[in-house]
């Protein structure tokens, strides 16, 4: 565990029997409604189903356990939000439907019965709580408001009610920051982050103080450690938003460990974004393939967000709503309480509804895999616990990037700072997250023609991303669950942390590290800084065997010394062109070891010493190991990770843990990218799955002294019988 005393207030959930809760996104919808004009996303509402039908439906249909409630808004029909929020037919007030010719019933601003009962918001919720505990559905809210006086008895149907999802309502917004009149030398990475787990926090002591239970939160941003930090109590991470699902499931997972949560999950938005088209042979294995990457990565609760009732997605080729006829209404006039005559094109709109409605192909497909998956947990239950995960990727302080690099992209959303001071585009820090997912999590081409930023097999196992967000996280916590810490991108040092570092070490761990992520720099200062930015000016002698006195030589070619060959290459092999500056050194330990120099004055790149029971690996660059992303020079092959990519492997294959894979009996090759597999201690069972949907692919099974050759069928998902181990 770890942190401090807010970490032990969390409520906690109970599991259902089969210990997952699997369920999808049902909304409030109003039949003929167009909720949308933005060009390449033209949005009918084909239907209009009530609480009581949609409840019927999951479980008619198998549909899984939960229904994740989305909340009205106010460019629904007035008998929508009536049923839904309200409950006004439970008092006998009855709401018209809308009337198109005459132009009556449209608006929610317009209706009387609303307004007289405003204080029934909320009631309509408690309804569809009690009515889904009836089927044994339990209910998660997301977006939705209600009073306080029906939020209270939300708790009273006990396991039935999860909590309450705030979903993207926080990210930096752009120039979030820089909106509120600050001078652009004021704003800096801790203000930014500051402000964004200030405004969490408040929303979600709101919601904890007016009774919603645990606050959960759902978005696609790599930065949703700074939302838990803010309060809280659930990550379930946007997949397929977020792009890369075992590096959401690593960094959920690790902050499931961290702050010591009742749980993790996924809201899968695959509909939206998986891009590939309907009619593609993968569209559906991508799903499927989804569900059971999470399963085994440890997820307790996987939400499909949309697909299975009706279509809501257009970001793909052939999505039916193209079929629809255009509608010559601007972007943004048919919402809320803006411009809303879209009327005299319903009846045109109707004649394609068929095409997106709950009986249209697609629907019916995205039903089917989640009753298939559904099944299979019925019947396999779910592992108790988490995956073993030996070793962990830290996710610096103040580390605010995307959740894929693109050097368009600006830190924080902070684009108009960007625009004056490139250094808050995406860099050379970010591109160290490329590396970690070409090593740890490689996503091989299984989806041609189309590209594949999802899927990935693991063949290093199930590694955590460990946060070290504002500094929140204790070297007790570090020792127990990790052997290895590597660091990778953008990271704000404090003395705090370094003694959090050196302690860690002391106690047995291995530490990865570069210069630029000792540097106590909030500005993005990461080329032009100085030894005074430093954490101890410089002096790393203790942790790191060194004193940095500044920058040093330029260097071109990385290569292994003489007669050296620990790190899986050796002399003359060259890793660049770096074209990168060393730092000035004072090496004060004589006992560390140089296992990498530039290949001109064999100055060194990466030392190694002992520190107490543990180990550094020092890497002396002036730049963030994304920038030695090079490896085109001398002996360079197709498939190489790179010169940092070696040195996370050989570190990788000394902190195994009791299940590893391989190609040939010693390390994971190229086939081990297309296997991702798990080891859960206490279930005792190990989990291997094909990610290839076309081929077959085997390897070697290592665990607890026994080796054995497996070999998978294309998508093939296993479960295997391993040992329990008792949890201390």
């Amino acid at each position: 565990m770890n942190t401090n005393d807010e970490v032990m207030k969390r409520d906690k959930i109970k599991l259902p029997p089969c210990g997952i809760f699997i369920g999808s996104g049902v909304y409030p919808m109003s039949k003929d409604y167009l909720d949308g004009t933005l060009y390449g996303h033209q949005t009918w509402r084909p239907q209009s189903l009530s609480p009581m039908e949609i409840i019927e439906l999951i479980k008619r249909d198998n549909q899984g356990n939960l229904a994740q409630v989305w909340g009205t808004n106010k460019w629904q029909a007035p008998a929508t939000i009536a049923e839904w929020q309200y409950a006004l037919d439970e008092i006998g007030v009855n709401v018209q439907l809308p009337d198109w010719k005459s132009g009556k019933n449209i608006k929610a601003q317009d209706c009387s019965e609303l307004k007289e009962h405003a204080d029934r918001n909320g009631a309509g919720l408690l309804r569809f709580i009690r009515e889904a505990a009836k089927k044994d559905i339990y209910t998660l809210f997301i977006y939705t408001s209600a009073d306080d006086e029906w939020a209270r008895k939300f708790q009273d149907y006990g396991k039935h009610y999860l909590g309450y999802d705030f979903g993207e309502r926080y990210t930096f917004r752009l120039d979030d920051a820089i909106t509120k009149g600050r001078k652009f030398e004021d704003v800096n990475l801790k203000l930014m982050a500051d402000d964004l787990v200030a405004r969490v926090r408040e929303h979600v002591d709101e919601r904890h103080a007016a009774g919603w239970g645990l606050v959960m939160a759902t978005s696609g941003n790599f930065y949703i450690d700074y939302e838990i930090a803010g309060g809280a109590d659930v990550p379930l991470i946007e997949d397929f938003a977020f792009n890369h699902l075992n590096i959401s499931s690593a960094l959920a997972r690790g902050l499931s460990r961290q702050f010591d949560l009742t749980c993790w999950g996924s809201h899968m938005a695959h509909e939206h974004y998986s891009w590939i088209p309907n009619g593609s042979e993968y569209k559906f294995p991508l799903f499927r393939a989804g569900m059971y990457q999470k399963y085994m990565a440890g997820a307790k609760i996987i939400i499909n967000e949309s697909g299975n009732w009706f279509v809501e997605a257009s970001l793909c080729e052939d999505s039916p709503k193209f079929e629809f006829p255009r509608v010559p209404l601007a972007p943004g006039e048919s919402h809320g309480d803006k411009h809303t005559d879209f009327g005299p094109y319903v009846e045109e709109a109707r004649k394609h509804f068929d095409k997106i409605d709950y009986n249209a192909p697609i629907p019916k497909l995205y039903r089917k895999e989640i009753s298939d998956f559904y099944d299979f947990v019925k019947a396999n239950g779910t592992p108790e616990g988490q995956p073993e995960s030996t070793l962990a990727i830290v996710k610096g302080n103040y580390d605010l990037c995307c959740q894929r690099f693109n050097p368009n992209s600006a830190i924080g959303g902070a684009f108009a700072l960007a625009d004056k001071n490139p250094a808050w585009f995406e860099g050379a820090p970010e591109r160290g997250w490329e590396i970690v997912k070409k090593v740890f999590y490689p996503t091989p081409p299984v989806l041609e023609p189309y590209q594949n930023p999802f899927l990935s097999g693991s063949p290093f196992g199930m590694v955590d991303i460990v946060s070290l967000v504002q500094d929140k996280v204790e070297a007790s916590f570090l020792n127990a669950n990790y052997k290895a810490l590597l660091f990778s991108g953008w990271n704000t040092s404090s003395a705090k942390q370094y003694e959090t570092l050196k302690t860690y070490v002391a106690n047995g761990g291995v530490l990865f590290i570069s210069i630029p992520q000792l540097s106590t720099n909030i500005t993005r200062n990461y080329g032009d800084y100085g030894a005074g930015e430093l954490v101890n000016g410089g002096d790393f002698s203790e942790l790191c065997g060194v004193k940095v006195k500044g920058r040093g030589e330029r260097i071109y070619w990385a290569v292994a010394p003489e007669n050296s060959s620990e790190l899986g290459f050796k002399f003359p092999r060259r890793f660049g062109i770096l074209i990168t500056c060393l730092g000035d050194i004072e090496i004060t330990d004589p006992a560390a070891e140089t296992l990498v120099v530039d290949d001109e004055r064999a100055k060194p790149l990466l030392l190694r010493r002992k520190y107490g029971k543990g180990t550094v690996y020092f890497l002396n660059s002036w730049a963030y190991p994304g920038a030695l992303d090079q490896d085109y020079g001398p002996g360079s092959t197709s498939r190489s990770p790179g010169l940092i990519g070696m040195i996370y492997r050989h570190i990788a294959k000394l902190s195994r843990g009791n299940v590893w894979i391989t190609d040939d009996r010693d390390e994971p090759g190229v086939e081990c990218e297309y296997i991702a597999y798990s080891y859960f201690p206490e279930a005792g069972k190990i989990y291997l799955y094909n990610i290839d949907f076309k081929k077959a692919h085997g390897a070697y099974l290592h665990h607890f002294g026994k080796v054995d050759r497996f070999d998978l069928r294309p998508g093939e998902f296993r479960v295997i019988d391993g040992v329990k181990k008792i949890r201390e």
